[in-house]
């Protein structure tokens, strides 16, 4: 059996010759994006939009995503075990920061969603102003404390994960909780990472169209700067969130399809190959954000040419210490011209 199961993983298309690059490229590119995106989000000239929290916050957990799935296959590559595997504390731990992370990526969407649904509601009825942008501020961090408390609350059975041995070649490997409550979980995974988001994002995306459509239609002259900026937002977000949806849920329903079905117990060329696909397609939705917001949003670009031209400088000046001086002639100040001088300054009493 043990034979079977590595020609199996031998044949199929994921394999260590082209596998390993793919992964390191991906690594760098995501953790290039995310760092870009972190940065840039927290600008102060972005930071007036309440979204850019959310995709601050997205982009550290993309990062940490990407962290601990491409080195857990990293190391099922390079070495015998991969990294999860390796004992009952790496098990546990990567499977409350992976899932968690995952999840809270996918969650900021849904709750820049539902900001970017609250102005432009705003927007298209003309209510649109500054008391509205610090109003909204203010139940950021609720909406975030709530949020966490309950992914919080949800994950706490990952915190069960453990080693089990395998009855075919006698090789531990990390289950998520434990055989009878993996069902469970998979049920709660697909409901937090793509069952819920994927209601929340659509009936919130028709709602922002609609209102975008009303607002457009309603023009006035007090704020147009900011509405089209935030219009513009609104618009790069519900593209992002289709985009994310259709790349996230085939992972959740594959592992949904393995704990209540049986049709791919015994085709395990077929069961690795659907696992690997769907696996490497929901990683790459934590690594493609950045340059998704680049080819959506000119305000983006913008702000990102500014964060380019900033660095540049910094390194211009910094190869080129001493700066040449110009030296003007100084010119002579009679005596007497220095009593006017100094007389016109004086206030008006004091001259007598």
């Amino acid at each position: 059996m043990n034979s079977t199961l590595e020609e199996v993983v031998e044949e199929t298309w994921a394999n260590e010759d082209w596998m390993v690059p793919y992964l390191f490229f991906l690594l760098s590119m995501g953790t290039i994006g995310n760092s870009f995106g972190l940065i840039l989000f927290r600008l102060y000239s972005m930071r007036k939009y309440s979204c850019s929290l959310y995709f601050s916050l997205m982009a550290i957990f993309d990062e940490l995503s990407l962290i601990w799935w491409i080195t857990n296959r990293l190391t099922s590559h390079l070495t015998e075990t991969a990294l999860r595997n390796q004992s009952t504390a790496l098990c546990k731990l990567f499977a409350v920061v992976y899932y968690s992370s995952s999840q809270a990526s996918i969650g900021m969407i849904v709750l820049a969603m539902f900001d970017r649904l609250y102005t432009t509601f705003k927007i298209a009825h003309g209510y649109f102003n500054s008391l509205v942008l610090t109003r909204r501020q203010h139940f950021q961090h609720i909406c975030l404390g709530v949020y966490f408390f309950m992914l919080i609350g949800l994950n706490s059975l990952l915190f069960g994960s453990q080693l089990i041995e395998a009855p075919e070649n006698n090789e531990e490997y990390c289950v998520i909780i434990d055989p009878y409550f993996t069902r469970i979980y998979s049920i709660i995974d697909l409901c937090i990472y793509a069952l819920i988001p994927c209601i929340c994002m659509l009936v919130g995306d028709i709602l922002i169209l609609h209102y975008i459509r009303k607002s457009r239609a309603r023009v006035t002259s007090i704020n147009t700067i900011n509405k089209r900026h935030e219009t513009q937002l609104s618009i790069m977000l519900v593209i992002t969130s289709i985009v994310s949806l259709f790349i996230v849920s085939p992972y959740s329903c594959l592992n949904l399809l393995i704990n209540f079905s049986n049709i791919l117990n015994n085709d395990y060329r077929t069961l690795y190959t659907l696992n690997d696909a769907f696996g490497l397609l929901s990683t790459f939705t934590h690594a493609m954000h950045f340059y998704l917001f680049l080819m959506i949003s000119s305000t983006i670009r913008k702000q990102f040419r500014a964060i380019l031209n900033s660095a540049f400088a910094t390194c211009s000046n910094g190869r080129n210490p001493f700066r040449s001086v110009i030296i003007t002639p100084v010119k002579t100040t009679t005596s007497s011209q220095l009593t006017v001088n100094v007389v016109h300054r004086l206030p008006n009493e004091q001259i007598q």
